[in-house]
């Protein structure tokens, strides 16, 4: 018993201690049916609110459309003219869309998307281990994001499970930083290498209403290829959400 309280009690401490600039979103997968399935869903946990959408254009062909946004502000000067910043401050927002081909039989299903997304993140903290500063710091940035998304899930007429080895490229196009430890504002531009992400997850829906509403739970890692610390990044994602689907199969007719 008292291994899990260590345990929930490390994994706080780590989401806690975490305010990186690149936030990874949910990962999407559809898991579709077949062909003029619509779903779509929310998700709230550790990347904020992420609203995503997918639809099957035929019986092998997909798409997607994703937002992510994230506030992590407890500062309560909204206007923040004092110039001051919590550890854990952050914001970030991402567009993306992809396409894909999945197949689906009456037990097992596997699907491969390919995408581009455009986004930004802020966050405060230090960044000593990149940029060699010891001072804690404002960061901002623009990416830009291709990702490479398979899938691999097991059907039931109850709960759907998924596993997501999704691989991201990010390449920040503009980042700076703001020096305002020392009561003076110092911005300075940067120029982070591109960093390529494994950031696999696994995926749980409970169906209910004949395949039509479904609850999800998801958990996930983000981890450089690198194996350095390019630039920050969230290593660890878990989102509860909710969702709907249209069209697609309903449990009482029979898959061809």
């Amino acid at each position: 018993m008292m291994n899990k309280y260590y345990l929930c009690g490390a994994l706080i401490i780590l989401l806690a201690s975490c305010s990186p600039v690149y936030v990874p979103n949910m990962r999407n997968t559809p898991l579709f049916t077949k062909a003029g399935e619509f779903q779509g869903s929310f998700h709230y946990g550790t990347a904020g609110l992420d609203i995503q959408s997918a639809v099957s254009v035929t019986n092998n062909l997909g798409l997607m459309g994703n937002f992510s946004y994230g506030n992590r502000n407890t500062n309560t000067d909204d206007n923040n003219t004092t110039g001051t910043y919590d550890d854990d401050y952050h914001k970030h927002k991402l567009y993306e869309g992809g396409i894909g081909y999945f197949q689906n039989d009456k037990t097992f299903c596997f699907e491969v998307f390919a995408g581009y997304g455009v986004g930004e993140g802020t966050s405060y903290g230090s960044y000593d281990d990149i940029f060699s500063s010891s001072d804690d710091e404002l960061a901002t940035g623009k990416f830009s994001r291709i990702f490479i998304q398979p899938s691999f899930g097991f059907n039931k007429k109850v709960v759907h499970v998924g596993f997501t080895p999704r691989i991201s490229y990010v390449d920040f196009t503009e980042f700076k930083t703001t020096n305002i430890s020392s009561g003076v504002s110092v911005t300075e531009t940067r120029n982070p290498s591109p960093a390529v992400f494994f950031e696999p997850s696994v995926t749980t829906r409970f169906n209910f209403m004949d395949n039509r509403f479904f609850a999800m739970l998801q958990v996930g890692v983000c981890a450089s290829f690198e194996g350095g610390n390019v630039f920050d990044h969230q290593p660890f994602s878990f989102s509860t959400g909710l969702g709907f689907r249209l069209g697609g199969l309903h449990w009482n007719e029979k898959q061809e």
